[in-house]
């Protein structure tokens, strides 16, 4: 009983945890002797050529935020402005009169200034010519000096770093200052020039090191030098492939063998039962419970519905209020808002447990309730003036417009635990992850193509149709036989799904407890804790490939969200078709075991690393097979939910994947400050393995085995 306490209190207490973890303060070194080595790079935000009247000033703003991405792999220590002026011709225009066009052109002044804050800086030159206004806020001297003697870690730190105040917005402008010819017979006229100006920033990333050669990243995460021998990892490896070896000769013993068909359903209400039938000779009836494609084109609509805000609110609309000038700070209080209802959305599960109207399902009404309001709020936000100019008010309506997508999420994915038959979850749920990657493209890519032709209010109200189209599947679909489609219409002969009693909250708790006293549902705490540890490489591979690698912004960007995001979709759908073939647990197990195969290789590879062709390929085999392993993760955490807490129990599953994946997060600066890239994907290997472990125990059948299905 102590066992099944720690459980829970585990599971209640990670649920509180996710989203609230934060990096360890930094230690700093105590007044003494230092070095400081320094790299340089720069980070272009804008390059235009513009014609500037004479005598007038144009001012303008850059955002650093229009490059984050290469701000972050780089180290993210703003320290400067960049500003190049490039003027190479000198125009004036002949007047009437006795010109003979080999008079001399008159030299103009331009002047350029770059302000941040406090900090600015003016230029001037004359044309044709060009010339830079670097504008920088450190204290170069720490860097040229040899031996700094007399401070601390952290004094040398505060002069060389300048977190949030160096971001944000930078003012630029230019001033041009005409000159004309005028002679006793001949005059020009000269009203202004053609300007180029390129925008860079400087970054700097710099390594404090100590008397004792304790050397320490201060400004950016950054691969270190430390190794670890790959044969301390060989007994581990060995180990691994040792217990796949046994649990797939034993494969009855751990239920590798099983794969859940329909006539092994015994249990739950015997009516709806009865009237569940193949895929293949479903003809009873519509309602999702009687229908394979019903419930396929539900759920999967229901997916592409909650993607669709998410890639808009990521991608389109924080590119267009960056374009607006819109500063980082503003741009995190969006995403923030954006982001805490799926930080919460937990506590939804209790809610939809308790609160049901059954005449029209258990869980199809707060799918519809959710829409509706999704389609309210993302209308209300057309009513905005102008939204880069009420960014705090955009940023409220967003976050109450998320808090019904993740309700519709909870609500929809309790749908799928109470509906889904027990051998149609891994491949469903390829599906609707695959929907879901597909609405992300639709409103990022999608909306984000056609915003320059019907602005960022046409490119909302495109969203209105395709939401109001989507809900018309829930609403014209039903969840059993005989319940309402809407509140006004007649009751039907609705299997006495009316007569039970609403449960109360101290029943859905109590329930909560019994669900999580079924080991399997114990050990799926276990996987879903340590199923993302191996993230920390996430943050890791921008650095390799854009800082060490030498590629672009635009080609890892490129990659990873079009050839990766594909490979990504294409794992869903194969994992789904190999679980639905030789059961969801067999295939976890060797797809993480082959995905840890994989990742090693990358990290004993590294004399290939320069070719192109081969990172894309082991990035593309390795992301294929982790989304095999995670399609029937998901899967597996359904099978092992108890539907009459389905709510709850499912979400929490998927809150405590996100701790897991925010620990891992955490573990990227320590793990990266120390060792070498070959290591940490060694590392990254070794916590892929840990799902085998996680898995290897789960029955997936001994929820529904024990507890049976709603009822």
């Amino acid at each position: 009983m102590q066992g099944r306490l720690t459980i829970i209190s585990l599971c209640v207490v990670s649920l509180f945890l996710a989203g609230c973890m934060e990096p360890s303060e930094q230690d700093w070194g105590e007044v003494g002797d230092y070095q400081v080595t320094a790299e340089w790079f720069t980070v272009e935000l804008e390059n235009k050529v513009d014609y500037y009247q004479d005598g007038e000033n144009v001012t303008w703003t850059v955002e650093s935020s229009l490059a984050g991405d290469s701000i972050d792999n780089f180290g993210g220590n703003v320290v400067g402005i960049l500003l190049e002026v490039n003027y190479p011709s000198e125009d004036e225009t002949a007047n009437a009169g006795l010109c003979l066009g080999i008079e001399d052109n008159v030299a103009d002044t331009i002047s350029a200034t770059a302000n941040k804050g406090v900090w600015g800086l003016a230029q001037s030159g004359t044309n044709p010519g060009s010339h830079v206004v670097n504008l920088t806020w450190h204290n170069n001297s720490i860097i040229e000096n040899v031996n700094i003697s007399g401070l601390s870690e952290k004094e040398i730190h505060d002069q060389l770093a300048f977190g949030d105040a160096a971001l944000g917005s930078y003012n630029i402008s230019i001033q041009v200052d005409a000159e004309a010819f005028s002679g006793p017979a001949c005059t020009h006229t000269d009203d202004g020039e053609n300007v180029e100006t390129i925008v860079n920033l400087l970054i700097l990333d710099f390594l404090i090191t100590s008397q004792g050669d304790t050397t320490q990243d201060i400004t950016a995460l950054g691969a270190g030098d430390g190794e670890i021998s790959l044969l301390l990892f060989i007994p581990w490896f060995v180990a691994i492939f040792g217990l796949v070896g046994y649990i797939s000769i034993n494969r009855n013993r751990f239920q590798l063998s099983m794969i859940l068909e329909d006539e092994e359903s015994e249990s739950g209400d015997e009516i709806v039962e009865a009237i569940i039938v193949d895929e293949e000779t479903t003809n009873v009836g519509n309602s999702l419970v009687e229908s394979y494609k019903s419930r396929v084109l539900t759920l999967c609509a229901l997916y592409v519905a909650q993607g669709i805000p998410w890639g808009f609110m990521t991608v389109t609309f924080v590119t267009y209020l960056a374009l607006e000038g819109v500063g980082a700070g503003k741009l995190a209080l969006l995403l923030t808002l954006g982001t805490l209802p799926w930080s919460i959305k937990f506590l939804w599960g209790p809610v939809i447990d308790r609160f049901q109207y059954r005449e029209m399902g258990r869980r199809r009404p707060w799918i519809l309730a959710a829409q509706t309001g999704m389609v309210i709020f993302l209308s209300a936000i057309l009513f905005v003036p102008d939204p880069a100019s009420n960014v705090l008010l955009v940023s409220i309506m967003f976050c109450v417009y998320n808090i019904f997508t993740s309700l519709q999420d909870v609500a929809t994915d309790a749908l799928a635990v109470d509906i889904l038959r027990h051998n149609e979850i891994e491949q469903v749920n390829s599906y609707m992850f695959t929907s879901k990657s597909i609405g992300g493209i639709i409103g990022g890519a999608g909306l984000g193509s056609v915003i320059n032709i019907l602005g960022i209010k046409g490119a909302i109200a495109l969203q209105i149709p395709i939401l109001i189209v989507i809900m018309l599947v829930p609403i014209y679909m039903t969840e059993r036989p005989g319940e309402k489609r809407f509140p006004w219409s007649d009751s039907g002969n609705i299997v006495d799904y009316e007569s039970k009693e609403q449960p109360s909250f101290t029943i859905i708790f109590a329930n909560i407890k019994t669900a999580l006293n079924i080991k399997a549902a114990q050990l799926g705490v276990l996987l879903s804790l340590t199923v993302s540890l191996s993230f920390f490489l996430i943050p890791v591979l921008p650095l390799l490939f854009v800082r060490e690698l030498g590629w672009t912004e635009e080609q890892f960007n490129q990659t990873k969200g079009g050839v990766i995001l594909i490979v990504t979709m294409l794992g869903y759908l194969v994992g789904g078709v190999l679980g639905k073939t030789i059961g969801g647990k067999a295939t976890i197990i060797y797809a993480a075991v082959g995905t840890a195969i994989t990742t090693t290789i990358w990290g004993l590879t590294e004399g290939l690393w320069s070719e192109g062709i081969f990172m894309m390929a082991i990035w593309s085999i390795r992301t294929f097979g982790w989304a095999v392993v995670m399609v029937n993760i998901y899967s597996l955490m359904m099978k092992v939910t108890w539907g009459e807490v389905g709510g709850t129990q499912f979400t929490g599953y998927m809150a405590m994947m996100n701790l897991s994946a925010i620990i891992g997060y955490q573990l990227a600066e320590p793990f990266a400050s120390r060792f070498d890239y070959p290591t940490l994907f060694i590392m990254a290997a070794v916590f892929e393995t840990l799902v085998v472990l996680a898995v290897m125990f789960i029955d997936p059948d001994q929820t529904r085995r024990e507890l049976g299905s709603i009822s």
